[in-house]
């Protein structure tokens, strides 16, 4: 829940850390229950805008869940069956997120290739009218 929470945008509560040291740690459960509360929770994540996921937003999903070998839908099935679900919906939305990424890059980099070849041609016509003008000149 705590990543779904992170991708939606929705900040952790501040809490006084359990240990006993007197500071405050940012705790994500009263946040998520509140968020598992709303009716239209599943239909959220349905419509969720993952076109526009938030760079920065992503990068946390990435640096602390993505690359954490416990982060596994198999695993946390073993702890509940929609926490898996909830797994499996944090993956896609990353890899959806990578595989726009290349799509763009790979779309971008063919229309270069397309300029380049015309600058290209334009250069080479521009080339042919100053040789011709220098040979009537």
């Amino acid at each position: 829940m705590e990543a779904i929470c992170i991708l939606k945008g929705i900040k952790p509560d501040r809490v006084p850390d359990r240990s006993g040291s007197g500071k405050k740690v940012e705790d994500f459960w009263g946040p998520a229950k509140k968020l598992l509360g709303d009716m239209r929770f599943l239909q959220s994540l349905h419509e969720y805008d993952k076109d526009n996921i938030p760079p920065n937003l992503i990068a946390i999903i990435r640096n602390k869940y993505i690359t954490n070998p416990d982060f596994v839908p198999e695993k946390i099935r073993t702890a509940s069956t929609a926490a898996e679900g909830m797994c499996k919906w944090v993956c896609a939305m990353d890899k959806y997120d990578r595989s726009v990424i290349c799509f763009s890059f790979c779309v971008l980099s063919s229309e270069i290739d397309a300029y380049s070849q015309r600058l290209s041609e334009l250069f080479t016509c521009l080339s042919n009218i100053n040789v011709g003008y220098w040979f009537i000149s």
